[in-house]
């Protein structure tokens, strides 16, 4: 399924990859049903060595456009030739399209933010680290800004991963023509937590129709070829090798896009979903609680206070800014050693946020202003954020104004300047 870098500050829809790790984490269970067309080929060679279909691709991928325009009830607009590409291309393709939408400003704020808040180990390299990941697991992607659509062959055949790898990057093709894609997270710059809702929209309703076709179209021998497909080790190695932030970020489009996706399915069936592109999420809470997208709920409109008066003093220079949202927050409480059921719990009362990353006196500092649905909300989460701070062995402080449902967290080399400065 589709991967792309989880860089904050990034544009949304650089590239729509797909990837064979969701498959591994969450196949389609095998159904035995026929193909639904009479031209749909299907390889018929043992799952211990997946093969190539041997009808030519033009044929193969021609009846998986009119199986999954079947199923999202959309036609394209224009042709988009498929370009099959190997492992070093690939590795070439994504380096090249990560260096266009990543400036080095953005990239530094964003290697900085995360080592601050202790999501990334210090003196990594988010580019590296993400090319490294997106390389050994991307199967293929499609780029809204080039309207270009690769897929990987790994083996150098056709076979059922570039069989799903295609219906699920035709089907951005599909959504892109209808609803323009890359308008979605425009005004994204510095709203991480919108971003990845929005893609979460996007790649939900790939995983979903993807998954429809994967399973009226494949045999439970095709399905067994791509099972072992997706345990690819060097993908699986990747995986682990990856910090959790970036796994679980790079993840969390497909699975928890699906499910949102399948909430929207369950109540306006695919007109639901071409509804959501003209009012996309504007938070991964609306796609961790869909009823809350369903309802309307926005996120709190948060701002920095004013730390200085009349202005940042010498030494400190003002970064730029960001929103972890419910999704980041639960991360940043689990690495810091909360358990999972609570963390889950101390986040789900997310109401907004909004960060500061300065450059201090003493090297980096973030302030972290947080807005929660109830005060019983914030209280949970200072308390739970007190441990992940230990539990990180970060420098800083939690501060529960108990007037408003606020917790202020401060991180960093100069943490203990920002925190008194909001209670004068």
């Amino acid at each position: 399924m589709p991967i792309r870098s989880p860089v904050p500050p990034r544009r949304l829809a650089s590239i729509l990859a797909a990837a064979l790790l969701l498959a591994a984490c969450n196949p389609p269970a095998p159904s035995g049903a026929p193909p639904s067309s009479a031209d749909a080929p299907s390889p018929s060679s043992p799952a211990s060595s997946p093969p190539a279909s041997t009808a030519p691709a033009a044929q193969v991928y021609g009846a998986i456009r009119r199986q999954v325009e079947a199923i999202r009830g959309l036609q394209p607009t224009a042709d988009v030739d498929p370009v099959t590409i190997d492992a070093t291309q690939l590795r070439t393709n994504l380096t090249a399209e990560f260096d266009a939408a990543n400036t080095t400003a953005n990239l530094e704020f964003s290697q900085d933010e995360l080592e601050t808040l202790g999501l990334l180990p210090k003196g990594s390299s988010l580019r590296d680290l993400t090319l490294d990941f997106q390389s050994a697991s991307v199967a293929g992607y499609y780029s809204p800004d080039k309207k270009q659509l690769f897929v990987v062959s790994r083996s150098g055949g056709l076979g059922p991963a570039e069989e799903v790898t295609y219906a699920h990057e035709f089907t951005h093709q599909l959504t892109d023509q209808h609803f323009d894609l890359a308008k979605l997270g425009s005004d994204a710059t510095h709203q991480s937590d919108r971003a990845l809702a929005q893609l979460s929209l996007i790649e939900g309703d790939a995983v979903s129709a993807q998954t429809t076709w994967t399973i009226e179209n494949l045999t439970p021998q095709e399905m067994g070829q791509l099972l072992s497909a997706s345990l690819d080790p060097a993908a699986l190695a990747a995986l682990q090798r990856a910090p959790a932030y970036l796994r679980e970020t790079a993840l969390f489009p497909y699975q928890g896009g699906l499910g949102f996706i399948t909430s929207l399915l369950s109540s306006g069936a695919y007109a639901a979903v071409d509804a959501a592109y003209g009012n996309p999420p504007e938070s991964t809470e609306q796609i961790l609680h869909p009823e809350k997208y369903a309802a309307g709920e926005a996120p709190t409109v948060v701002k920095i206070p004013k730390l200085f008066d009349p202005g940042l003093p010498a030494g400190w220079k003002a970064r730029g800014q960001d929103t972890l949202g419910e999704l980041v927050l639960r991360l940043w409480l689990t690495q810091g050693g909360v358990p999972a059921v609570q963390a889950t719990a101390a986040a789900a009362g997310w109401g907004g946020d909004r960060l500061e990353l300065y450059d201090s006196p003493n090297g980096r500092s973030v302030l972290l202003v947080t807005e929660w649905d109830r005060l019983t909300d914030a209280a949970e989460f200072a308390a739970a954020a007190r441990t992940a701070l230990v539990g990180l062995g970060l420098k800083g402080d939690v501060v529960f104004d108990e007037a408003a449902p606020t917790v202020y967290v401060t991180f960093g080399d100069d943490a203990g300047e920002i925190t008194p400065r909001f209670f004068r």
